[in-house]
């Protein structure tokens, strides 16, 4: 699996050739933390690809709807075998949530994820 890489601020990295994608785990870590940060109908090409952050967040005592779409956002992503570990903290007054996970790919590598979902 190759992806074109993300710079610290989510923007595609440009001019370094090869060097400027990313290949294997480095690409599954990647498009976990892409999928997860994405809303559904966000892109008008596919509009199921996401999580549907806005309906979830803005409701109260969703918890295990929020667990059990983030698993499913995790697990169809390519090269996910299995999620190791999930947590998740819910900021109600700003409408946020700090996700914590851990999962295995299909290389055997374990990684580990903590993001803030606007």
């Amino acid at each position: 699996m190759i992806v074109s890489g993300l710079d610290i601020n989510d923007d595609w990295r440009f001019g370094r050739g090869k060097a400027s994608y990313l290949r294997n785990s480095k690409a599954i870590a990647q498009n976990v933390k892409t999928r997860l940060r994405s809303f559904t109908d966000d892109w008008f090409l596919n509009v199921d690809v996401g999580v549907p952050w806005v309906t979830l967040l803005g409701s109260r005592k969703n918890e295990d709807r929020i667990l059990r779409a983030i698993e499913r956002t995790v697990l169809q992503t390519e090269g996910v075998l299995r999620l190791d570990k999930l947590n998740i903290t819910l900021i109600d007054k700003n409408r946020r949530a700090n996700v914590i996970l851990s999962y295995t790919d299909v290389f055997g590598s374990v990684s580990s994820e903590n993001l803030e979902i606007p």
